[in-house]
């Protein structure tokens, strides 16, 4: 079987990828990764095949949520936002959707893209897959044309997810809306694809909007309700590669605990200096060693205590396993390496601000919560697992008491164990190999 990946271009889209696929090469799969050129050499050093779609110079550089919102878009989805009418309980997905998964579909789905000239990269796309003419096409779901190359080469497809189901959830919600409700709404998903489907004469209905199936590796209880047909997988942390440094290699001589904001809060968002100091003010008088994974821009200026070791970067699977706690962004590619090694979480809930790169070269910013933080907090809360911290409501020392609590107190160790048995007994990657097969047999053979 021959399978396409694509990954939306940034570490923490691709290393979700990774277990997957070395899951299916290793079964006898070809298997190869399509994205941006700049993530060649990073795709090639998980030891995967990179596809490059089109070239460094034509293709945009990522930009997410720091990308500003076309006026005329924001017009739209308030249009869209009052036809729905949300309750308070639904306000947040809806706000994620919009405020992190729109404009990260936007960087190569931009809106005012026509039929008559897609966006750099998807003739790319859909040229390479009707050459090689994958069987099964597995695609990121912030490139959803990839679902178009599929249908354009004949070859079954599938979304997988690295968080929460943004996409089904409004999906289903903007489809249940009244027939006079809906009027004159345009679902902002299908707005982004449908220039690139009309150009290669394919259909926009839910399947291509949301894949044959869902692979979805989010703990079934974090989950949004969706209708969406899933193919559960275990999260198997990949974070990366590197030499094990020297002071890795022996235990610790008092409780490590490991501080990291994510690869992605420091790529795209404000690193937030002032949250950054006030953290490591929590431990300065604590009896740890913390091992802080912030690079020399995120420290400039700010005290660091003597119980603080600053890395550039290491990776979790190699850092946790020594760790008796680690506070975190809550993003989701954290909490899962971190409920992988039984490690208890304090998770950061506070706002973080996101600078905006205007095209004239102006910058504004807004503050907003990481996408993932309130499902991965409740989650741990839930669960027993750890505490949050917030520093809008938390004093120094409360964060200090918190993160103590979590080191001496049993109980959340308990429930950092009970998390990592529920993530056992979903499939692994390797488990999961055989049903995407015959999913892939059943689709292409019209089943």
């Amino acid at each position: 079987m021959r399978v396409l990946m694509t990954v939306w271009p940034a570490a923490a889209h691709l290393y979700p990828v990774v277990p997957l696929a070395w899951a299916l090469h290793s079964a006898g799969h070809e298997v190869v990764v399509a994205s941006h050129p700049d993530m060649a050499a990073t795709i090639a050093s998980v030891g995967l095949t990179s596809i490059p779609l089109g070239d460094a110079r034509s293709m945009p550089s990522p930009r997410a949520a720091t990308r500003p919102v076309p006026p005329a878009m924001a017009e739209e989805l308030d249009a869209v936002e009052r036809a729905l009418d949300l309750p308070p309980a639904d306000a947040d997905p809806w706000k994620m959707f919009r405020t992190f998964v729109l404009p990260a579909i936007w960087d190569f789905h931009p809106a005012d893209a026509t039929p008559a000239a897609p966006p750099p990269g998807i003739d790319d796309l859909v040229s390479f897959c009707r050459f090689w003419q994958p069987d099964l096409v597995i695609w990121d779901p912030c490139w959803p044309s990839a679902a178009v190359a599929a249908r354009a080469s004949g070859a079954a497809h599938a979304r997988l997810l690295w968080g929460l189901d943004y996409w089904s959830w409004v999906t289903e919600r903007i489809g249940g809306l009244a027939p006079g409700a809906r009027a004159g709404v345009d679902h902002p998903l299908a707005r982004a694809v449908r220039p690139v489907a009309e150009h290669y004469g394919v259909d926009v209905d839910d399947e291509l909007l949301l894949g044959q199936w869902t692979i979805d590796p989010v703990p079934s209880a974090m989950r949004l309700p969706t209708d969406n047909r899933v193919v559960p997988v275990r999260w198997v942390p990949f974070t990366g590669t590197g030499a094990v440094p020297p002071w890795l290699r022996h235990e610790p001589d008092r409780p490590r605990v490991a501080l990291s904001l994510g690869v992605s809060v420091r790529q795209f968002f404000k690193d937030g200096e002032e949250f950054i100091a006030t953290m490591l003010r929590s431990v300065a008088d604590l009896d740890v060693e913390v091992v802080a994974t912030l690079d020399s821009a995120q420290t400039q200026g700010i005290d660091v205590p003597r119980n603080v070791r600053t890395v550039d970067y290491v990776p979790l699977t190699q850092l946790l396993p020594s760790c008796s706690a680690i506070v975190h962004h809550g993003g989701i590619g954290t909490f899962g390496a971190a409920s992988a090694m039984r490690v208890p979480q304090l998770v950061t809930v506070g706002d973080i601000e996101i600078g905006v790169r205007h095209d004239d070269g102006t910058h504004t910013s807004f503050t907003a919560k990481h996408m993932d933080a309130p499902p991965t907090s409740r989650y741990v809360l839930s669960r027993g697992a750890g505490l949050v911290l917030d520093r809008a409501e938390h004093s120094v020392e409360e964060m200090s008491k918190r993160l103590a609590r979590v080191l001496t107190e049993p109980s959340f160790q308990a429930g950092a164990d009970g998390v990592h048995e529920e993530l056992l007994a979903t499939p692994s990657p390797h488990d999961i190999v055989p049903l995407l097969e015959r999913l892939t047999d059943n689709r292409r053979n019209g089943g």
